[in-house]
């Protein structure tokens, strides 16, 4: 009779125990009872979580205009020229840490809340890399396919721009680990540990091609070409197998470092995004050949077969 007695008494017990804060599963960024969704995500699972109120929607475009014309209700536009800058001769270049948490601050970025970015798939994993080095990786996915996904699944869309974000408290954690500078392209570029990959087209790469910006044309020895537009299908990425294929392809393994690059940075942080994806350690070299080719003491080389 104790026992049958006692039986609720536990159970009440382990009830309460089970709704101790710490004692939950680990909940994801949106205040669900789930794992995090991980980096990327279909527009599916955007529009079952679309309501949750620590969601943070960010469209990723060059201009505004493809916002001003049709967005995902809630989405704050974030122009690539924000969170980019000019700095000497470089194109492309991270801004300052101050100005950047300035600007994720005022599109409602916090402390809290999932991160999720989609529009043009450059300025996007762009974004991606951006925040990574602010240290909100964890936090943030990007919606594969964008508009073109998320009409596809039936998302609504909307041409009226979403109100003012609320003040936030954003704490930032650079890691100066994920950018490489020409010092450590050099440095490391022949490294059993370590995979270049050039993420601009097999002209560019070749020699064939210059490209504006780029004092001398060709690549940085003993990088590999992977172009960019490889890991896309039909606006998408490529399945996760297809994707692991083309990286190993390239040369990638757990044991290897993969720093990208191309001709400014841009292009070179969707081979970034698709590395990180997959789990591999990932630096960008942001100057790229923009400021390679720039430097008459570094070596760039041609393709055999387009040296004169």
């Amino acid at each position: 009779m104790k026992s049958l007695i006692r039986l609720p008494a536990a159970l009440l017990l382990l009830g309460a125990v089970s709704l101790r804060p710490g004692s939950l599963r680990a909940q994801d960024s949106c205040g669900e009872r789930e794992a995090p969704p991980g980096p990327l995500v279909s527009a599916e699972w955007l529009k079952q979580h679309r309501q949750d109120p620590q969601l943070i929607l960010l469209d990723a475009e060059r201009t505004s205009a493809p916002y001003d014309s049709a967005h995902i209700g809630g989405a704050r536009f974030i122009g690539v020229g924000s969170y980019t800058t000019k700095r000497g001769e470089l194109l492309t270049e991270l801004p300052p840490v101050d100005q950047l948490r300035t600007l994720l601050q005022s599109l409602g970025v916090g402390d809290r809340g999932r991160i999720v970015l989609y529009g043009d798939i450059l300025p996007v994993t762009r974004l991606y890399f951006t925040l990574d080095y602010l240290g909100l990786g964890d936090r943030v996915s990007v919606m594969d396919g964008g508009l073109g996904s998320w009409r596809a699944a039936g998302g609504a869309l909307t041409a009226v721009a979403t109100p003012a974000a609320a003040p936030t408290t954003l704490t930032v954690k650079p890691r100066p680990e994920v950018l490489a500078d020409a010092g450590w392209v050099d440095a490391h570029r022949t490294s059993a540990r370590t995979l270049l990959l050039d993420a601009r087209t097999r002209e560019e790469f070749d020699g064939v091609t210059l490209e504006d910006a780029v004092a001398r044309a060709g690549h940085i020895p003993g990088a590999v070409n992977l172009d960019w537009t490889t890991t896309m299908e039909d606006g998408k990425f490529r399945p996760i197998g297809e994707l692991r294929q083309l990286l190993q392809g390239a040369g990638a393994d757990s044991a290897k470092e993969i720093v990208t690059y191309c001709r400014v940075g841009t292009r070179a942080s969707a081979l970034y995004f698709v590395a990180r994806l997959l789990g591999y350690q990932a630096r960008i070299y942001d100057g790229s050949m923009n400021e390679w080719g720039s430097l008459a003491d570094l070596p760039v080389v041609k393709s055999s077969s387009t040296r004169p």
